[in-house]
């Protein structure tokens, strides 16, 4: 082979070499690359890569500022895999709602491990670990842990935006009681929601006490009137505990379904 070709192949090897360099580094350098794909959006909110967006009535895009906000849309991104720009928007952002992307979080609810769900906070645009049922933004895919609640750093989330039920029957009843003293301030229909769940508790209780005493009275005077059958009346009382119980569990359970579907 000439010695004029073997200079000109060099010469394109290095010079493809640099440029490639060089757009990776550029790449690397943008603050929030992501791997799915991302709408172009207006919002008048200043908002940087990594914030949660919310999707509000009239079409209009926030950040978030509240827990378990019903409203999630995505994250902000400044390098999605794909983007669908509106070329009408002069100043718009690009907001991703799947895939994996970098998201600004907090420890002000416990440290985040890889795999806790991802929700928003009260702190504006910024996550928090998700460890009751509620709206969750997606599945954290590396840990966060500082000191101080207040400092916010971003960790590579699996976007996934949909509501999720926590197992845990005790936290999120406790959750349920501490939301539902929110009623008057909640949307229509959350409100009703709540006060649903408030009246099947309640009259499962009032049912499940009031069968439960007036029954146990009956059997209290039988077995005076009648000491021989005291293990008939005995058995007859325990049914009717485990009877009590059984509404009373019942009234629960439909009231903690109407709060999480």
């Amino acid at each position: 082979m000439p010695s004029r070709y073997k200079i000109s192949i060099l010469t394109f090897v290095f010079t493809f070499s640099f440029l490639f360099g060089l757009v990776n580094r550029g790449y690397a350098q943008l603050a929030n690359p992501a791997t799915g794909a991302a709408l172009s959006v207006y919002t008048e909110d200043t908002v940087s890569s990594g914030d949660i967006m919310v999707l509000a009535e009239g079409g209009k895009y926030f950040k978030s500022i509240k827990t378990y906000d019903e409203r999630m849309f995505g994250v902000v991104t400044d390098a999605p895999a794909l983007s669908i720009e509106d070329t009408l928007l002069t100043d718009g952002v690009f907001v991703t709602s799947g895939g994996e992307a970098f998201v600004n979080v907090s420890t002000i609810n416990g440290p985040i491990k890889k795999g806790d769900f991802i929700t928003s906070s009260s702190i504006p645009g910024v996550g928090q670990k998700a460890d009751v049922s509620g709206q969750v933004l997606g599945i954290a895919l590396q840990d966060y842990n500082v000191e101080s609640s207040e400092q916010v750093g971003d960790i590579l989330v699996q976007i996934d935006v949909k509501p999720n039920v926590v197992s845990d029957v005790k936290v999120n009843l406790i959750e349920a009681w501490r939301k539902g003293t929110q009623a008057p301030y909640l949307t229509p229909l959350t409100s009703l929601r709540y006060v649903l769940a408030a009246l099947v508790t309640g009259g499962a209780f009032v049912i499940g006490f009031a069968s439960f005493g007036k029954t146990s009275g009956s059997g209290v005077e039988a077995l005076g009137r009648n000491p021989l059958a005291h293990k008939t009346i005995e058995r007859g009382i325990v049914f009717n505990m485990l009877l009590t119980a059984g509404i009373m569990l019942a009234g629960l359970v439909l009231a903690y379904l109407i709060l999480v579907l």
